[in-house]
């Protein structure tokens, strides 16, 4: 075998096929990872645990299994590693939420729901992936692990709060990872880390076993290097068997917001520009670009945020007051602004929310998806992200999180400063196949693969173009 000279594939395909022609086993993978995660913690803070002996242990497993079935079929995440965002359960490890007031509680006894749904189907879990305390309170340097930083310029804002999901997979850690998303938390560090995001249809995976923070707005999914592994993921956790039984469309409708919906007031200039390049390159491929009147922008941000503080304030602010040094000054000075949501605001943001919802899904009815902005801005420095930016100006990942739509993040281009801008697509409810074969055709298009390949080579273990 001479999987010790070899690249190591970034995508599902490509691992699969190392591994059915015997030039790499599971155990090597792991090996190589596992040395990795550990040269490179103190620079990405990616992880905030992991499991080398049970990694290890899992992937011994697996290759035994492969010996002994060598013409059988891999099952479909033979060998895949995986970080999981330390707010979801995994069995024989501590969930902290990255908060010193659960670091002394005991390792959990089961996995969550998708995790289980994800280590049957052959992936190896190597850690919990790093996060803002409890999904909620970071980017701090008051936790007990600091902050993740982006893999592609050093002390800049990964994205979060699954900040450690996005690191791991662009810092070529694991193949894919787990977060979660409340008010943007997969899209953010996917969009941050030139990675592909899904945030599901609200309902489509379980969220047994994960921690929430709020009870209507969270959702849990993966994060990958392409559209095609994200795929792959979402539906051996949906329990979907069958990826591509839909007839691909030849003709496309995208929406864009109406020019006086107010979304450019609060974008940077170089995502506008980025935004416009998508909208004339889908123009170039034939897809057709249709202007929508959406529901008032600041309407949908004030229903978002009423919803989400209220909910997180009910969940964190009793445990906050009773241990109040055990958790970050981020995290408290954000649980005890949500106690100042009443009652009756809260109970007006839910009546809100159903007409928002509504008006948003029919606005959509004659178009594929909507297209917007992955982030407003590109990335900046830690140190100065803002400890309420999402109450400051609307921000346009809370729409999904509020009507509950799948939404699907793709990198496309790179800026100024050689960090990663994208683009969200927001499908209708329950039709993710949708969005991943759109989402197929985007990520052709754009070629952003390529750009990595040539801008952002972090490590000698990964050298393939995955832009196939």
């Amino acid at each position: 075998m001479t999987g010790s000279t070899i690249p190591l594939p970034r995508t599902i395909q490509n691992l699969h096929r190392a591994y059915q022609d015997g030039t790499l086993s599971v155990v090597e993978v792991v090996q190589k990872q596992l040395a990795r995660i550990q040269a490179t913690q103190a620079q990405y803070h990616g992880f905030i645990s992991w499991d080398d002996a049970g990694a290890l242990h899992a992937a011994e497993k697996l290759d035994d299994w492969r010996k002994s079935h060598p013409e059988a079929a891999l099952p479909p995440l033979f060998g895949i590693t995986l970080s999981i965002k330390d707010n979801i359960d995994v069995k024989n490890m501590k969930t902290t939420g990255a908060s010193f007031s659960q670091m002394n509680h005991p390792p959990v006894n089961q996995h969550a729901k998708v995790v289980q749904q994800l280590i049957e189907a052959g992936a190896v879990v190597l850690g919990k992936a790093n996060c803002h305390e409890f999904a909620f309170g970071g980017p701090s340097y008051d936790l007990p692990v600091p902050p993740a930083t982006s893999p592609w310029k050093t002390d800049y804002f990964p994205g979060g709060s699954s900040s450690g999901t996005g690191v791991t997979v662009a810092a070529d850690l694991c193949t894919a990872s787990l977060g979660t998303d409340t008010l943007g938390s997969i899209r953010s560090p996917a969009v941050h880390c030139g990675l592909v995001g899904l945030k599901p249809s609200y309902g489509s995976l379980s969220l047994d076993g994960v921690a929430l923070i709020t009870t209507s707005m969270d959702h849990v999914g993966p994060v990958a290097n392409t559209v095609d592994d994200c795929e792959r993921l979402f539906m051996i956790m949906a329990q979907h068997t069958a990826p591509n039984n839909h007839p691909c469309k030849k003709a496309y409708r995208v929406g864009i917001p109406v020019p006086d919906w107010g979304m450019e007031h609060y974008l940077h200039p170089e995502v506008s520009a980025m935004l416009n390049d998508v909208i004339r390159q889908l123009t170039a491929q034939g897809v057709e670009i249709v202007p929508l009147q959406l529901p008032n922008l600041h309407d949908i941000h004030a229903c978002s945020v009423l919803t989400m503080m209220a909910e997180v304030a009910y969940t964190f602010g009793p445990k906050v007051r009773r241990q109040y040094e055990q958790f970050g000054a981020m995290f408290r000075k954000r649980i005890l602004a949500g106690e100042a949501v009443t009652l009756p605001a809260y109970l007006q943001a839910m009546q809100d929310r159903i007409t928002l919802r509504r008006d948003f899904l029919a606005s959509m009815d004659d178009v594929d998806a909507l297209l917007l902005p992955g982030a407003n801005a590109p990335a900046g420095p830690l140190s100065e992200v803002d400890a309420f930016y999402f109450l400051n100006e609307p921000t346009l990942n809370a729409i999904a999180n509020l009507t509950g739509q799948p939404t699907l993040s793709l990198p496309v281009s790179l800026s100024k400063a050689g960090l990663p801008m994208g683009i969200q697509l927001l499908g209708k409810p329950h039709q993710e196949h949708a969005l991943f074969q759109l989402g197929r055709r985007l990520e052709a298009w754009f070629s952003f693969h390529a750009k990595r390949d040539k801008c952002f080579a972090i490590s000698s273990l990964y050298q393939e173009t995955i832009n196939e």
